[in-house]
């Protein structure tokens, strides 16, 4: 015998929960050029619904970034926030005096989260920054790796200390020459 209460609670709970928004798989189909915000493609009850103008979570902080450039058809999540953000997003600290929890107004697009069958195959390391044609950059305990394409270095001082192997050959200090001349430039690596 079921106890009448506890099933009218389950359904009740039930019930809400149906209509809760939390967070769900989507799809970028549109990309403002501001990078800030995107639109975005998710499915509900096996229909596609469309979100505009969702801000992207980029990973930021008061005084760096990491910044990764969203395209059409990136992979992620879109996340309801429970409350009402739009203050938030004006950098008012008071909270909106609108009343909504959980509301497809108040959503944030979080990059990564895509189907199994599109993973990348990702290579050892505990930091690797890579791109599809395969440019990386990977830090591992001992070794810093760069790979797949030219070194820039647009400005500034490289400095590499002792023991430095370039092409199989050691180096302790090194004067490049300056040009045709031979005139050394007195540049150390």
């Amino acid at each position: 015998m079921t106890n009448k209460f506890t099933e009218k609670m389950y359904n009740v709970t039930q019930g809400i929960s149906q209509r809760v928004f939390v967070e769900k798989p989507c799809k970028v189909i549109k990309v403002y050029s501001s990078q800030y915000c995107v639109d975005v493609e998710y499915y509900s009850k096996n229909k596609k619904n469309v979100l505009l103008k969702v801000p992207i979570k980029h990973l930021q902080t008061q005084n760096a970034y990491v910044y990764l450039g969203v395209n059409i058809g990136d992979c992620g999540t879109v996340r309801f926030l429970d409350d009402d953000v739009s203050g938030y997003l004006e950098k008012s600290e008071l909270e909106s005096s609108e009343i909504r929890t959980h509301n497809i107004n108040d959503s944030l697009f979080t990059l990564g989260f895509y189907p199994n069958s599109e993973h990348y195959l990702f290579p050892e390391g505990q930091l690797v920054i890579g791109t599809k044609n395969g440019c990386m950059i990977r830090l591992t305990d001992d070794n810093i790796l760069i790979s797949g394409g030219n070194i820039v270095l647009n400005s500034g001082n490289l400095t590499i200390g002792s023991n430095t192997t370039i092409d199989g050959k050691n180096f302790l200090a090194h004067c490049h020459s300056g040009g045709h001349d031979g005139n050394p430039t007195g540049g150390v690596i």
